[in-house]
């Protein structure tokens, strides 16, 4: 079925939108939008209701959003954005005026569902609760930031505080009823004085099993709240990782490419940084591409691939660093605004060598979340392999606090000790070496960051017992894959020093 007017022509059963005849290249996510503002013509169309059709209501950044109506209004109208039929009605939404007389027959009914999408694995919601307790003043920001932070996961549904208000007292039932099988966060807060602690829990909906509380420490809301936030969300991303790699398991639906997608990064996350934990995850992310058009399965292989031989984990392999570039080309062909993609396409372009694309991806990434963590840790690593230690800090020390609370902090941790000890700071590099020791015991990563840290410490016993411990994650621990996180250089040095 195809849509015409103007010179242009919309094929919604093949995805294409054609101009004079001839295709012209857009990304999904500009494709979805142009389907949706066509099959509905001539309608305001709010900015929620765009958000609902195109990202199936998860929290969007307005920079993304802008950034898909102004290359939707580019590919109608030959790259002129002045000449677009799609118009902005300011402060109430967006229109695509169509006079019916200029339509090509076979306008469907309106559709909000995302096109081709497999219907046998349903992307689990995520609800974060409006806030109850004594914290009416803050409730508003906790509930927006929360929500922001988790939509960062890929394939969660989060549902958009607005829509979340009137379930502030809904009994479990009605929650499970409203937004599906998933997941919702409750926060009771209580205050004394000036200070405020807020009491977190995380439960799974339509059972109403609880899978996870925290509780943080008595702060004050005028000075620590934005502290606060990213001490929830680092702590409750991978709880809420873990429960819907769980549910995945137990759900069927295990070979669906976005379950094996989130399997994959799941292992990653939640088994550590070893040689096992990223074969697995390869071996899984290898079925997921099966699905040539899933974004996310693409940049996940690429980072494996890519950050395995980086980090030491695979053997060097030309083929398999020019085979983690053509995943990330496909991943950003694919979606080339979603954050989740760009950061990790990004991260794996630039261990594949491509350090001045991968920054070019990294920085567009940023451009639309400037928090995300994932850029933000790519980029300071590349920025630390050319040189810019001092940049490269200031960026992996943003990365690592938001950072979530798993086996990720050992990589990006062991990082940051690097760059600080680089920079001469060696109590700083002490105290984050070790922090990246305690988050992972099946990586030697940290374990050889340590032992270069005890060394520049003078410490030579702790050294070599880092040394050893290292061996103990991977035996077979050759110089050439420390030398993959030292460098030739300082490895052939400090083994020396730690074998006399």
């Amino acid at each position: 079925m195809s849509i015409s007017f103007d010179n242009v022509e919309v094929d919604l059963a093949n995805f294409e939108l054609r101009r004079d005849g001839v295709r012209v290249p857009v990304e999904p996510k500009v494709f979805d939008l142009i389907r949706f503002m066509v099959e509905n013509p001539n309608r305001l169309i709010s900015k929620d209701d765009l958000i609902n059709a195109i990202w199936d209501g998860r929290i969007v950044s307005d920079a993304a959003l802008s950034t898909v109506i102004k290359n939707a209004r580019r590919a109608l109208s030959e790259g002129s954005l002045n000449d677009s039929r799609i118009t902005t009605v300011r402060g109430r939404g967006f229109r695509l005026n169509l006079p019916e007389s200029e339509m090509g027959a076979g306008v469907s009914e309106s559709k909000t569902a995302t096109p081709g999408r497999p219907d046998d694995f349903v992307d689990p919601s995520f609800v974060v609760l409006p806030p109850k307790g004594e914290i009416e003043d803050i409730s508003v920001q906790l509930q927006r930031r929360l929500s922001r932070n988790i939509a960062r996961l890929p394939f969660l549904n989060v549902a958009a505080p607005r829509s979340v208000d009137r379930f502030k007292d809904a009994s479990i039932e009605e929650l499970g009823e409203a937004f599906g099988a998933g997941f919702a966060l409750e926060i009771i807060g209580q205050k004394s004085g000036n200070q405020v602690q807020l009491d977190c829990l995380l439960f799974e909906l339509k059972k109403g099993v609880s899978i996870w509380n925290y509780e943080t420490k008595p702060f004050a809301p005028a000075m620590d709240l934005d502290d606060v936030i990213v001490e929830i969300a680092v702590h409750l991303q991978p709880q809420l990782m873990r429960a819907v790699y769980a549910s995945i398991l137990a759900s069927g639906t295990a070979e669906d490419p976005r379950a094996l997608t989130l399997q994959g990064l799941g292992t990653m996350s939640l088994r550590g940084w070893n040689r096992a934990a990223f074969d697995e995850a390869e071996g899984v992310l290898r079925k997921a591409v099966a699905d040539k058009k899933l974004p996310q399965a693409h940049a996940a292989l690429a980072l494996v691939l890519a950050v395995g031989q980086e980090m030491g984990l695979a053997h060097r392999d030309q083929a398999r660093r020019d085979e983690a570039v053509l995943h990330a080309d496909q991943a950003i062909s694919l979606d080339g605004m979603a954050v989740d993609v760009l950061g990790l396409a990004g991260c794996a372009l630039c261990d594949a060598g491509q350090g001045l694309r991968g920054k070019t991806i990294l920085k567009r990434a940023l451009s639309i979340d400037e928090s995300d963590p994932q850029s933000l840790a790519a980029l300071g690593t590349q920025l630390f392999r050319e040189g810019d230690t001092e940049q490269a800090i200031e960026l992996l020390d943003r990365a690592v606090r938001s950072v979530p609370q798993d086996s990720t902090i050992a990589v990006w941790g062991s990082i940051l000790a690097l760059a600080l000890l680089r920079n001469g700071d060696t109590t700083r590099a002490l105290e984050m070496a070790d922090r990246a020791v305690a988050a992972d015991d099946q990586t030697h990563l940290s374990r050889i960051v340590m032992m270069a840290v005890q060394a520049a410490r003078n410490d030579q016993a702790a050294a070599k017992s880092y040394w050893e411990d290292a061996r103990r994650v991977t035996p077979d621990l050759s110089e050439g894959q420390v030398a993959a996180v030292l460098g030739k250089k300082n490895t052939s040095a400090l083994l020396a020093q730690i074998a006399t």
